[in-house]
């Protein structure tokens, strides 16, 4: 790879705004084929990781060139065939694709997970963070909420923070993609090939699985989730690695109440402050997980407030 990139070697045919990092993506042609040029302050971040995972044969970009001076570098284009993509337009075969992003789902969790060059952990932290997150965000600035009427909130975050917090510390050995959802995933020739892998972390591996069975972007149905759970525990046993199915179950219903409210949060600061109103879409789907995940819970607080939540009469 060279040390720097001559930008006007690359014509830019057209600039890439769905996801919502900070980052910018442009599609760009160079001798007829095409590329993705990526503008990120964090280049040498991403860059080290990109590298430990392409030596671990995870699908992630290829990188041609780079130039951290300028963080600019050149990467592979996975095309526009994204998982969410072929859902939506209601391919037959999902079952066969979802197994296709579980396998390579494992592949980073565990074979990644040694010597990954990242030592930032899910932990009691980042599991706050993530309910302030939606707090602030989404209940109160989305929906309008008053900050009074949400400390009725404190005792449920400090019970599910702590359920966690204990949860974790025989799961807590994996490497985490973080945002493992449709959008982030692509084949190409066959095979899966992941972005926005940049946030990595160590940590359950239910976060993940949540992630991607429990997507604001698309809708699958209970029984394909449960079908797609199954496989999932299956792969994991095949792998040596064992847990109490009941156990694992529960770190994926709470795993997925916190993974609903990171998107939620996301979705409203996005769509508020971000201007990316284009966000606002995926809204309803993902109030409409996070009500179905805390029926029957212990979260009465929570679950009251977040059914009391009416999307539709919240102007943008």
């Amino acid at each position: 790879m060279s040390n720097s990139i001559s930008i006007k070697d690359y014509k830019i045919v057209e600039e890439i705004n769905t996801g919502g990092s900070g980052r910018q993506f442009y599609r760009c042609i160079k001798n007829k084929k095409t590329f993705i040029l990526v503008k990120d302050r964090e280049i040498k971040n991403y860059l080290r990781l990109q590298r430990h995972l392409e030596r671990r044969d995870i699908g992630v970009p290829k990188i041609y060139k780079t130039d951290e001076k300028a963080n600019v570098f050149i990467m592979e284009d996975l095309g526009k065939e994204s998982l969410y993509e072929l859902v939506m337009k209601k391919r037959r075969n999902l079952y066969n694709l979802y197994r296709m992003a579980i396998i390579e789902l494992i592949k980073l969790q565990i074979d990644a997970y040694q010597r990954v060059p990242i030592n930032i952990y899910y932990d009691y932290g980042h599991i706050k963070w993530e309910q302030d997150y939606f707090k602030e965000f989404f209940l109160h600035q989305f929906c309008g909420v008053p900050e009074k009427k949400l400390r009725v909130l404190d005792s449920d975050f400090k019970y599910l923070t702590e359920i966690l917090t204990e949860e974790l510390k025989s799961m807590n050995n994996f490497l985490m993609h973080r945002d493992y959802q449709s959008q982030n995933i692509f084949i190409k020739n066959g095979r899966i090939r992941i972005i926005d892998f940049q946030s990595a972390r160590i940590g359950p591996p239910t976060y993940d699985l949540a992630a991607l069975l429990k997507d604001s972007y698309v809708h699958i149905s209970k029984k394909l989730e449960r079908d797609l759970i199954n496989y999932y525990f299956g792969c994991l046993r095949k792998r040596g690695i064992e847990f109490r199915k009941e156990k694992f179950l529960k770190m994926y219903r709470l795993s997925g109440l916190q993974r609903n409210m990171q998107a939620l949060g996301a979705f409203a600061n996005l769509s508020l402050n971000k201007n990316k109103t284009h966000f606002w879409q995926y809204i309803p789907r993902g109030l409409a997980l996070l009500k179905s995940g805390l029926k029957n819970t212990e979260f009465q607080n929570l679950s009251r407030i977040v059914n009391e939540v009416a999307v539709e009469k919240v102007r943008m």
